[in-house]
């Protein structure tokens, strides 16, 4: 996500650049550049067929509207589907949860250590912290989930591969 973030940004100041200078030359050579950079990616940005180095300014501003329009739709989607994963993962968290109270191959005890280790989990998920740091604190539980069932292990386990890849 953030190498195109800085590609559109990095084309964005260009344009902004580009405009305050206001060389006709320097406009024209960026219209076409960013025409053959994003023509394939973004809809209605391209040049006519019958205008070859015949721009304006406004041809510029147009360009780089667009870019921040493309800008902005891919962030709110990347927003999207975080909240989306955000979710999912606390529909996880629950599912896990319950199916673990309603395990009745498991001791009350066993039952409370693993709601525990989950509620720990979760509290970690929440933390505004790097996935560096996340991982540092759940590496911790991986040794512990060695220890455990099968079952319980690999849907922990799957839980904390979704945390550090959010």
């Amino acid at each position: 996500m953030s190498d195109l973030l800085i590609l559109l940004d990095k084309d964005i100041k260009r344009c902004e650049d580009v405009l305050k200078i206001n060389n006709y030359l320097e406009i024209v050579i960026a219209v076409e550049e960013l025409f053959d950079k994003y023509k394939g990616s973004i809809k209605d940005i391209g040049s006519d067929s019958d205008r070859v180095w015949n721009y304006s300014k406004k041809d510029l501003e147009n360009i780089m509207d667009k870019l921040k329009l493309h800008r902005d739709k891919f962030i709110d989607d990347y927003n999207e589907s975080r909240s989306i994963s955000s979710i999912n993962l606390k529909i996880m968290f629950n599912s896990t949860k319950n199916e673990i109270k309603n395990n009745n191959t498991l001791s009350k005890e066993k039952i409370q250590e693993v709601l525990d280790l989950l509620n720990s989990i979760e509290k970690i998920n929440n933390e505004k912290i790097s996935i560096d740091e996340k991982w540092a604190k759940l590496r911790l539980y991986m040794n512990i989930l060695s220890k455990e069932d099968a079952n319980i292990a690999c849907k922990i386990i799957n839980i904390i591969n979704i945390i550090l890849n959010n």
